[in-house]
């Protein structure tokens, strides 16, 4: 069952993200999929008295039943273990926010204090219509954003910065090279995620859970305060946001797509030198498959990253580094248009694709999207 979870930090949190420098780190303003998984599955893995006994393929912390003389037969999380790897966990953000779309503009001036601009369909004569001054500039909105009073406002989290050392035990002074500062988010801090717990029920308002970096020094204590059932997109609803795109634009079958997390996609590798064209069809079928589409991408605006690391499910010493993957960051913004007679299978598509997400690692939050986001909708004045 998909329920929206809400998490309050009991304490500061701390993200991972890129590290700028060896003695600075910084969280990301949100909490991946994969990290949420992870946390859970610590979580069960503590209560487990098989956590260290590696699975058939030698893999090492991942929650599935052991079956060592029978124990998992009579333990009461034996369903959760069996389902675990089913779960879909999507990308936590602050309460009510959503990445800015690529194609959104701010205020230059005055953030979003004016009305935030759209310009997934055309960028036409783009100023700030709220400043008095004689350049109106706009920029390019960053973060996250969030509704209130019919309005996009940007949102962030409260940091906490501390700074840690260590002590020389020869000198009972600060340790030579030991100093560095954490920019943590803010205990109090309040996300939101949706997850299916694939009919096991294991998730209970009340319970505490450590995610992300340093949880042993007491980092990233979350709680669950809040538990409401997700209620899926209807192919009437779609339908609705559909139309009422495209009356805005007075267009015909055009479908604006936002990515609301990253997607991990895959693309052979490029060797020669190609036109815009076929860069879009590349894009295409890296996100959404199959040649013979109901639709066909008209722009993408999107930023990417390659991201690696290493396998440590195995033991110490049999690390083995992973490809790098490549990454539609969140934000992108895409255009479709409907090819003509194809509409119904065209919605049934977007309709299945918006519930399961496009590209690879979808049951860890890669890959979500809203087909015709309000804030796409709202355009050039």
């Amino acid at each position: 069952m998909k329920q929206r979870v809400e998490f309050e930090l009991q304490s500061d949190l701390m993200c991972g993200g890129v590290r700028i420098a060896d003695n600075f780190l910084e969280s990301e303003p949100f909490i991946r999929g994969s990290v949420l998984r992870a946390a859970f599955a610590k979580q069960i893995l503590l209560e487990c008295p098989l956590s260290d006994m590696p699975t058939a393929d030698g893999k090492l912390h991942f929650v599935t039943p052991k079956d060592a003389n029978g124990v998992c037969a009579d333990c009461p999380q034996r369903e959760v273990c069996e389902n675990f790897s089913q779960m879909r966990f999507s990308y936590a953000y602050i309460s009510g926010a959503i990445p800015a779309p690529f194609t959104s503009r701010v205020c230059k001036n005055c953030g979003t204090d004016h009305p935030i601009q759209d310009t997934i369909v055309d960028s036409g004569k783009l100023q700030c219509h709220k400043c008095t001054d004689s350049l109106k500039r706009m920029e390019s909105a960053k973060g996250f954003l969030r509704e209130e009073n019919e309005m996009f406002h940007q949102v962030k989290p409260k940091i906490h910065l501390t700074t840690h050392t260590a002590i020389s035990r020869y000198s009972n002074t600060a340790k030579t090279g030991s100093l560095f500062s954490i920019r943590a988010i803010q205990k109090g801090t309040r996300f939101e995620a949706v997850i299916d717990d694939a009919e096991t029920g294991f998730l209970s308002e009340g319970d505490l859970i450590y995610c992300g970096k340093y949880a042993s020094n007491g980092f990233g204590k979350m709680k669950i305060v809040r538990m409401t059932p997700e209620k899926e997109c209807t192919k009437e609803e779609l339908e609705n946001r559909i139309s009422c795109f495209n009356q805005r634009f007075h267009t015909t079958n055009q479908v604006a797509v936002l990515l609301l997390s990253d997607a991990c996609v895959r693309i052979d590798e490029i060797t020669e030198i190609r036109t815009d064209e076929d860069y879009t069809k590349l894009w295409q079928m890296a996100l959404f498959g199959g040649k013979d589409l109901p639709f066909r991408m008209k722009n993408i605006v999107a930023e990417t990253q390659l991201y690696s690391g290493y396998d440590t499910s195995k033991k110490w010493g049999d690390w083995k580094q992973k490809k790098p993957d490549l990454h539609l960051l969140k934000g992108t913004s895409i255009l479709l248009e409907i090819k003509e007679g194809r509409y119904e299978e065209a919605v049934q598509l977007l309709l299945e694709l918006q519930k399961n997400g496009v590209g690879e690692k979808t049951l860890d939050g890669y890959g979500q999207i809203e087909i015709c986001h309000k804030i796409h909708c709202i355009g050039v004045e």
